[in-house]
């Protein structure tokens, strides 16, 4: 019995995206590992025997939901989860300098977030911020 077959690497393809949306919360690489686990699992039934159909399936597939249920997942989990509307003004610390118009990010109860102040001007490492919205994954923060 042959271990890494082709079904076999598209659902370890699968698994192993999953793992990474553990890791980057982008609400992207969860779509393409459903849609790696799919075509595993057609294949694994006999559906496709040349790698161009699968490669196709998969991006199809990957595709199609994402563009139907990543913006349901979106809000389901961080727009309308209780648990981030809690840290709505809460303090947190600079880590990495926020700059004029751009991104940073900010240490909030042992993680670093991406960050961005709400009126685009600077903010230097270390400085304590409140948070004042959240948008999508990302916290728009002021200087205190």
């Amino acid at each position: 019995m042959e271990l890494l077959t082709e079904a076999n690497t598209w659902i370890i393809l699968g698994v192993a995206l999953l793992i990474l949306e553990i890791f980057s919360t982008s609400f992207y690489s969860l779509f393409f590992g459903v849609g790696a686990l799919v075509t595993g699992l057609v294949v694994w039934l006999g559906g496709f025997d040349d790698l161009f159909t699968q490669i196709a399936f998969f991006a199809l597939t990957s595709l199609l939901s994402l563009l139907f249920f990543r913006n349901k997942f979106m809000n389901i989990f961080l727009k309308k989860g209780g648990e981030f509307k809690e840290i709505i003004d809460e303090f947190a610390i600079v880590s990495i300098a926020i700059p004029a118009g751009g991104e940073g990010k900010v240490f909030y109860r042992g993680s670093d977030w991406i960050a961005y102040e709400k009126d685009g001007e600077p903010i230097e490492e270390g400085s304590k911020v409140l948070i004042k919205k959240i948008d999508g994954i990302k916290l728009i923060v002021d200087k205190v």
